[in-house]
């Protein structure tokens, strides 16, 4: 090349290097080494940037990073623009030691194969020193996901084959070493669990602490979960006698992110890692029917789940709620069906975890008001109760929403009620009572619902204002079948009273349940000995005689279950 030529092409970059506000640019030829270079080099790379001239760029960083600079070469040969990729130099001596390093690069606009990379200091990328556990070095949960969402975005244009993987490991004898070992060699085995975990990782730092005995840590593709299993076996046999013949369950999947948005793949990511984190019973054996091998088949349950409420493809049936003392159907529960599946409960799950509920639950709402004012459902016998989730009225914008929605259906003040569901614990209470409190200021009554099971204990009803109380389903099973739950019954039944909240017991499948519950003096009662969901289709001269069906009549201009009386 001429002089006039590198003095145009030093131009060039000069004019890219201000525009990437970069401390080093440098070339980087198709084979990886480094063709020109200008910039603070010394400060990054040692050594002043007439030398880097011919280095494979990956020299200049510590040969964890090797893997990843690789593929950031890809995709950026693929066309697309690398930001901010965390690395880290190796460090000469004390006095020198290793530096965090931003890396982004683009395709040379000139040249095929040829690519300009932008380095920059990137002390406040690395991690911060309190998201590590002090003795195992592990991540924190929060520290691990952020770090799991920037590489994520590594692996968004590389093949699938290629992606890192993301594995859950949950290690149950932790906690027999813990107890056993005592407190010297217990911090020894976690601090070499944590140097295991880390060094089957991507850049010997992509590992950390999710919960109770599990970990999570982001590899490469050859680095297999039965490796990452037997190492870490190998280490419980160290310390404890012969340990059980599997000791360590592993969970796999791919973070193959390609083809679908940032944000769908940073929500699909932390649904699986609060799948595997939160606390309760649920083990790896569970979330291997809940997690998906690869993030694009989470991405895409998430798209057909969208697809379902923009397009408003799910139906509605009505179960009724039955006053045990006169027989009449106090209000219908709005049941959502999705079509092909049988239960709607894991569907309805998986949108709260992946924060889909919120608009879930607005478009039942929507279509639930919509049948209210229709010919088959306008009539003041006929109440309906409208499922929502805790999350739902946790989130601002949401709740927002379903007030805007509740402020335009005035006139069903009285027949259109709330249901606080509880599979998704309410985490901020006092927002949560705020909305309902607004709900029920407009003539909109509100139940809790499965109390006593699960999420909805009794610090709910101290912190949430209800008109009802939905009794969970289990202590009405047992009442007939043994009577263990009847002080339970007894007790939730009074405490009730005492706060002048209406009860509902669900799952009353026979008359001596019926006649139990009414001993106790539980008001209202849900279940096959009242009827079953259904979805009333209008009698040809009258459309409300759809709904005398079964065990059901009109009576009085209200609606009477036989088999109540």
């Amino acid at each position: 090349m001429s002089a006039a030529g590198d003095i145009n092409r030093s131009r060039d970059l000069y004019v890219a290097f201000a525009f990437a506000a970069a401390d080093l640019l440098v070339e980087v030829e198709e084979d990886g080494r480094i063709g020109f270079a200008v910039g603070a080099a010394m400060a990054l790379a040692g050594k002043p940037a007439r030398l880097l001239s011919g280095l494979p760029l990956a020299e200049l960083f510590i040969p964890e990073d090797a893997e990843r600079i690789s593929r950031a070469l890809i995709r950026i040969d693929r066309g697309e623009r690398v930001r901010h990729m965390l690395l880290h130099t190796p460090g000469r001596d004390e006095t020198h030691p290793s530096k965090p390093v931003a890396l982004s690069g683009y395709r040379h606009p000139q040249r095929a194969h040829a690519r300009l990379i932008a380095l920059s200091h990137a002390a406040a990328l690395e991690t911060p020193a309190e998201a590590h556990d002090p003795i195992t070095g592990l991540l924190d949960k929060d520290g691990f996901t952020d770090l799991a969402r920037r590489m994520l975005s590594e692996s968004s244009a590389v093949d699938a084959t290629d992606a890192y993987q993301l594995t859950m490991l949950e290690v149950p004898q932790v906690e027999k070493v813990r107890a056993e070992a005592g407190p010297l060699a217990a911090d020894e085995f976690m601090a070499e669990l944590g140097d295991r975990l880390r060094a089957c990782s991507v850049g010997g730092d992509a590992a950390g602490e999710l919960g109770d005995n599990k970990y999570g840590l982001i590899h490469a593709p050859n680095v297999t979960a039965d490796a990452i299993e037997s190492t870490i076996g190998e280490l419980l046999h160290a310390f404890l006698p012969p340990p059980p013949h599997q000791s360590v369950f592993s969970a796999s999947m791919t973070l193959d992110g390609a083809g679908v948005s940032s944000e769908e793949a940073a929500n699909a990511l932390i649904y699986s890692l609060n799948a595997f984190s939160r606390g309760g019973s649920m083990t790896l054996d569970d979330l291997t029917t809940d997690l998906r091998p690869r993030l694009s088949e989470t991405v895409a349950q998430m798209r057909e789940i969208k697809t379902v409420i923009d397009t408003g493809g799910f139906e509605l049936v009505f179960q009724p709620v039955v006053d045990l003392w006169t027989g009449v159907v106090h209000h219908f529960e709005c049941l959502v069906r999705f079509p092909g599946r049988d239960s709607p409960f894991e569907t309805v799950t998986f949108a709260e975890n992946v924060g889909m509920v919120g608009g879930l639950d607005l478009a039942i709402l929507r279509r639930a008001i919509d049948f209210m004012r229709s010919t088959m459902g306008k009539h003041d016998a006929l109440r309906f109760a409208v499922n929502l989730s805790g999350r739902s009225l946790s989130h601002i914008g949401t709740a927002r929403q379903l007030l805007e929605i509740v402020r335009e259906a005035i006139d069903l003040r009285g027949r259109l009620l709330f249901e606080l569901t509880e599979s998704a614990e309410v985490e901020d209470l006092p927002a949560v009572n705020g909305v309902l409190q607004m709900l029920r200021r407009q003539g909109f009554p509100v139940c809790l619902d499965d109390f006593g099971a699960g999420a909805a204990a009794f610090h709910y009803l101290r912190a949430l204002q209800v008109d009802h109380v939905k009794i969970d389903g289990s202590y009405v099973r047992e009442i007939s079948a043994n009577g263990e739950s009847t002080p339970f019954l007894r007790a939730i039944a009074q405490l009730c009273r005492d706060l002048k909240v209406g009860t509902i017991a669900e799952f009353v499948e026979n008359t001596e349940t019926t006649n139990l519950l009414k001993l106790l003096k539980v008001r209202f009662g849900q279940g096959y000995h009242f009827g079953k969901p259904i979805s009333p289709r209008p009698a040809a001269d009258v459309a409300l005689r759809g709904w005398a069906v079964d065990n059901m009549e009109w009576q009085n201009g209200l609606l009477i279950c036989r088999t109540a009386l």
